[in-house]
């Protein structure tokens, strides 16, 4: 066919080449199988697979990886996948399997065997946090439109009386890795199942990794978390954000003027900190509480007899010693907190976190575990690419991973041509000599799974 274009008459014809859009896979594939994650996981398959006609599990764990890391959404995204030539030779998968061969995996294994199946296989990812972890609770509200099994009425504050999950998260700061995820029912308060996800959590990091600081915003400032945390000195830290209720604006009331520290400049944190024993606590417990100056407001404009100063106030309850966290570091402890909602807004509008969805709740959080396992791998991925910053996956899939390719054979020899040019090349070819770099130091501690997967395709560059 042809067509008048601007530039003249264009013919259009079909190509018999093994083109693909994900250049970008070879080097993914590489940093993939140096993990072993993929493969640890088909090896360790809690489902027993009989039939001679059954996909590998590899393949059908692959595929909805590959799903998931091309900007896919639902399950039967995976056919954009399906027709590529190249994507099978990449990442030595005997064929890119359907959607239904996915659901039916997930379907197959059972909730608790699910949950261990796939911690045991994501520990490797936690070696890359730090030694002293920060983790940042939350819950995020996942709306739902069909008959999934747990989706019930719940808060919902962006759709009213629709029906949602409320899924419970986990984030390390300063690192953008998610390390927990517990699926829960719509109805479920913000903190419900928290002392049983902590010492899940735990346990899932392995004894290498402790927790040094549990942050939670005002749903988790609860007796009984804030009392689990207490019990015992080998346990976290903990800083939550506290209800502005009528006895916590008594206590604040309540306070000196001598107790603020800092000048009431308009605009200007100050900070006093008391130890206070609300209604329902078992004990007195540390109280920081910042303060703006808003301005004052005339009496004349109120019809009353004195002007009124306004404050917007601010209030944390944390178990941090005084000698090792003072008043202003707490404020600003908790401020760094805020990264964390970004981690949700990005899984939810660019990993598809609220899209792999089934009938079945067990498949729901079996898909929502293997995803944040691919979030976590692309964003060490990236890393070594762009160790400078943070990239989200809508800019590091058109950088990284959208080039157009071509699979070239010769004999046994294999290699992908990507259509890179001018000074984005050098950017790619210094983020690829990273990647080797790792590859060659690290290998040492493989294990044998590591082994079994295909050699990755060199790159060559027109």
């Amino acid at each position: 066919m042809a067509f008048e274009t601007h530039g003249g008459k264009i013919e259009l014809k079909l190509s018999a080449e093994a083109l693909t859009p994900f250049g970008g896979l070879v080097p993914w594939a590489a940093f993939e199988k140096h993990t072993g994650i993929l493969k640890q996981l088909a090896a360790t398959c809690p489902v027993e697979r009989t039939s001679p006609n059954a996909a590998p599990v590899y393949d059908v764990l692959c595929s909805f990886v590959l799903t998931a890391l091309c900007d896919g959404t639902r399950f039967n995204h995976v056919q954009r996948l399906r027709e590529d030539p190249t994507v099978c030779e990449i990442c030595g998968l005997e064929a890119v399997v359907g959607d239904d061969a996915i659901r039916r995996l997930f379907y197959r294994v059972d909730e608790t065997a699910g949950r261990a199946w796939v911690a045991a296989a994501a520990r490797p990812i936690w070696s890359a946090l730090p030694e002293r972890i920060i983790q940042d609770w939350d819950s995020t509200v996942q709306t739902k439109y069909g008959h999934q099994q747990g989706a019930v009425v719940g808060y919902n504050p962006q759709k009213r009386g629709r029906r949602s999950f409320h899924p419970l998260l986990a984030v390390v700061a300063g690192t953008r890795l998610c390390n927990y995820y517990r699926w829960r029912r719509g109805d479920s308060a913000t903190a419900s199942e928290w002392i049983a996800a902590m010492e899940e959590c735990q346990q899932w990091l392995g004894p290498a990794q402790r927790v040094w600081l549990n942050r939670g915003d005002l749903g988790f400032a609860q007796e009984k978390i804030m009392a689990w945390h207490e019990a015992a000195a080998e346990r976290p830290y903990y800083l939550f954000k506290l209800k502005l209720t009528a006895n916590v604006r008594r206590a604040i009331a309540a306070l000196p003027e001598s107790a603020w520290q800092g000048p009431a400049s308009q605009g200007v944190l100050q900070v006093a900190e008391l130890d206070l024993k609300l209604w329902g606590w078992s004990q007195e417990r540390r109280v920081v509480v910042g303060r703006r100056f808003l301005g004052v407001i005339p009496a004349a404009s109120r019809g009353e007899f004195w002007d009124q100063t306004r404050h917007e106030f601010e209030v944390y309850v944390t178990n941090l010693p005084v000698a090792l966290v003072n008043a202003w570091q707490v404020v600003e402890l908790y401020r760094q907190r805020a990264d964390t909602e970004n981690v949700f807004d990005e899984l939810k509008n660019q990993w598809g976190f609220n899209g792999f969805c089934t009938q079945r709740a067990h498949a729901t959080a079996l898909a929502a575990r293997v995803l944040l396992v691919v979030y976590n791998l692309w964003n060490l991925f990236l890393r070594l690419l762009q160790p400078q910053r943070h990239v989200e996956a809508r800019y590091g899939r058109r950088w990284f991973l959208l080039m157009a390719a071509r699979l070239v054979q010769s004999g046994r020899a294999k290699a992908i041509q990507i259509a890179v040019q001018g000074r984005w090349w050098a950017v790619l070819k210094d983020g690829y000599q990273r990647v080797l770099c790792w590859l060659e130091a690290t290998a040492p501690q493989l294990s044998s799974l590591r082994d079994l997967t295909p050699d990755p395709l060199p790159l060559q560059v027109k």
